[in-house]
């Protein structure tokens, strides 16, 4: 069992090594050391459960004392509560032994700060004596005093010079310790010193896993504090899959790389990591830690919240324009539609007009002519009387019909044959405007009586009485009685007759 254990150590340093390259892509480097947590967790379960076998099966204190000390180890950064318990059993099997003892003074002062009790830690790290301590203790005991002074100084301002103090003694033994010189560099930049942090970072021994997960987790930090957040977020990334290989819970690495990520606005991501930080704080049993971490998940749960909200929303504004957009383009569709049809019927009842005009027009003209051919035929016969039988023949003449009396009758009944040849149905479409009792008797011939030829001047747009009136060569008065008649005898008792009549 005993060599089992430098092995597990061995191949996890192997692995650890391999987060210290410079990788482009340690984002999906991150991603598949998340994907395999659950196999550095066995690996991790199954080196503690050697350790406290190893613990029970061991004959001597010192023996016990080692083994629990390693459990310490294991268990100080995974389940504080299970570390807390090897820290107890350290306490017990240290005896008379002043450097067990002292040890396992340090690691209670250090559990018990992590779990929230910082006025115990104090008295415990106050009664230790540091007389004898070798350097891997002593880094303990300053790393412990640096954080208890440190947190107790957010109520107790006397506990701040306590903490620098603690640095400046620690940096003058050991400034090549990571912790040491991280917190060296804060000491000095809190005092506007000016010195190369990143210098001093690099410059540190690196001994275990831990280590490398730890320096490039500082050297994140001193980036974020140079202002170059590009380079920090790697080495947040890195420090944060050395801690998922090492099945570490209690890490700051993953979770200020969820936040500097949330700042950026890679907000999927930075509620993907916080999510992952709050599970495995709350597995830690590290209170002050899911405290920070829920925290954040809370604000960046507010961020997703407002940008669904807003997405939601322009999801609403979209869809209300498309079916704006879409109602108009229907309505736009039928007024388009409905001009077609009202254009197609101007272009129909235009051409109708149109041939109206060139049947009448033919009709006027040969009509125009017959009559000027009559009209010179009738002063031919006036020249010729006058001629051979003097003023009296001519006189004669003039008292005897003419041609006249007979040519405006042949005259409606050329408009009669004409009209008719245009609208063969004139008279059935005005049979149905008519009561029953009053329509019209369909000729056999052509022919149109007074009514038809008064409501036909009316289909072809002549509708005022007095040109009616001249056209048929009857009074006013008569046409406005043939109206009267026509509008009272239809189903139309009002003024829109007129208006369907020309619309036949």
């Amino acid at each position: 069992m005993k060599k089992l254990i430098p092995a597990i150590f061995g191949a996890i340093a192997l692995v650890i090594a391999s987060c210290s390259g410079k990788d482009a892509d340690y984002f999906s480097s991150l991603d598949r050391s998340i994907e395999k947590q659950e196999m550095y967790d066995l690996i991790h379960t199954h080196s503690v459960d050697s350790l406290r076998l190893l613990c029970q099966m061991s004959s001597s204190r010192a023996a016990k004392w080692k083994a629990s000390r390693e459990l310490y180890n294991y268990l100080n950064y995974n389940d504080i509560d299970s570390c807390y318990l090897s820290v107890k059993d350290m306490l017990r099997y240290s005896g008379n032994d002043h450097y067990r003892q002292t040890v396992s003074r340090v690691c209670y002062a250090s559990i018990l700060y992590k779990m929230d009790s910082l006025q115990a830690a104090r008295r415990v790290l106050e009664r230790i004596d540091t007389a004898g301590m070798d350097h891997e203790t002593r880094r303990a005991y300053y790393n412990a005093a640096y954080h208890i002074y440190g947190l107790l100084g957010h109520d107790q301002k006397e506990c701040i010079p306590l903490k620098w103090r603690v640095v400046e003694q620690w940096w003058k033994i050991d400034s090549t310790r990571l912790d040491c010189a991280y917190y060296h560099n804060v000491m000095l930049r809190r005092r506007k010193v000016k010195a190369d942090f990143i210098g001093a970072i690099n410059a540190c021994t690196i001994k275990t896993p831990n280590d490398t997960a730890k320096y490039n987790y500082y050297l994140a930090k001193e980036y974020m504090a140079a202002g170059d957040m590009a380079t920090a977020i790697k080495y947040y990334a890195i420090s944060a899959e050395c801690d998922m290989r090492l099945s570490v819970k209690a890490y700051n690495a993953l979770f200020e790389l969820a936040r500097q990520l949330f700042k950026t606005g890679d907000i999927e991501r930075a509620d993907r990591y916080m999510r992952l930080t709050l599970k495995d704080a709350y597995a830690s049993h590290y209170k002050s830690r899911y405290d920070d971490v829920s925290r954040s998940e809370i604000e960046i749960m507010n961020v997703l919240l407002e940008e669904q909200t807003l997405k939601r929303r322009a999801y609403l504004i979209a869809t209300i324009v498309v079916t704006v957009f879409l109602l108009v383009a229907v309505f736009s569709l039928f007024l388009a539609v409905r001009y077609s049809r009202r254009l197609d019927v101007s272009r129909a009842k235009l051409a109708e007009t149109s041939k109206i005009k060139d049947d009448f027009l033919a009709i006027y003209m040969e009509k125009c002519v017959d009559y000027l051919n009559k009209v010179d035929e009738y002063r031919s016969s006036l020249r010729k009387a006058a001629k051979e039988g003097g003023p009296a023949e001519v006189n004669a003449m003039l008292r005897r019909p003419t041609f006249v009396n007979g040519e405006f009758e042949n005259l409606l009944n050329n408009f009669d044959s004409a009209f008719l040849g245009i609208f063969p149905d004139f008279i059935e479409k005005v049979n149905a405007h008519m009561q029953e009792e009053y329509r019209f008797n369909i000729p056999d011939k052509a022919e149109l009586s007074t009514e038809l030829r008064i409501l036909a001047l009316i289909r072809m747009g002549i509708t005022k009485r007095q040109k009616i009136a001249k056209v048929l060569n009857m009074s006013v008065t008569t046409v406005y009685s043939y109206h009267s008649n026509l509008q009272k005898h239809s189903i139309h008792n009002d003024s829109s007759f007129d208006k369907e009549i020309s619309c036949l």
